[in-house]
């Protein structure tokens, strides 16, 4: 069974000033906090649209808060000690069960602090951002946000607003290597881990499309 908030009739839009006036317009009707998910394929450009929708409620006068997934990732001792480090950022390699816990906390309205990811030191980090409970809005973002499976599908009953954005395969690859070199990676480590688990993390993430509210494909003019 889907849940609820997945089975609106999806948009698309192509237009960021279009998909924040969406927002502001379909979230009246909700009961603050509103959460806000984005999902899609790694290095789409979910964490730079998600940041700038935070701003930009937080500039309309609205308490906006960015919570990223990627905190959540086991870190790099426990992935180790599973023998899965070789494929870190697949869905198996993330913490599910506290990342659902977070989600009802923020919906419960609930001071905590929520984990981020540190690039540099290639592990989450516990104190990232704080979550004071009086915000009205949060902006998930990350891989697996619709996936229909526990504890992710329960987490997602609780988003008010679900986008889902994507590019086509080459662009990715051409991100994903930049990113991966700038991480330190080998050449030959480099295109491993682009085929065999960022595309394929992809692929099963692009089966979660339909179940968004928004596609959000940002026109190349803007």
């Amino acid at each position: 069974m889907k849940p609820k908030i997945l089975q609106q009739l999806q948009r698309q839009i192509s237009n960021y000033n279009k998909l924040l006036i969406n927002i502001e317009r379909e979230s009246k009707a909700k009961i603050s906090p509103v959460i806000i998910a984005i999902a899609g394929p790694p290095a789409v450009g979910k964490s730079t649209l998600a940041k700038k929708i935070v701003d930009d409620l937080n500039t309309n006068g609205y308490q906006a808060q960015y919570c990223p997934m990627d905190g959540f990732h086991m870190t790099n001792d426990e992935l180790n000690k599973i023998q899965l480090k070789g494929v870190k950022g697949r869905i198996d390699t993330f913490q599910a069960i506290a990342f659902s816990k977070a989600i009802f906390s923020l919906k419960a309205k609930k001071s905590f602090w929520w984990p981020k990811f540190s690039r540099t030191q290639d592990n989450p980090i516990p104190h990232g951002s704080f979550i004071s409970g009086k915000e009205d809005f949060f902006v998930i973002e990350g891989n697996y946000l619709f996936i229909q499976s526990e504890p992710w599908v329960s987490a997602a009953k609780n988003f008010q607003y679900s986008i889902f954005v994507d590019l086509p395969d080459k662009i990715l690859r051409e991100r994903l290597f930049t990113r991966h070199q700038k991480g330190g990676f080998s050449m030959d480590l480099i295109k491993e881990k682009i085929e065999n688990v960022d595309i394929s993390n992809a692929a099963l993430i692009r089966e979660t499309k339909s179940l968004a509210n928004v596609v959000y494909i940002e026109d190349s003019n803007h």
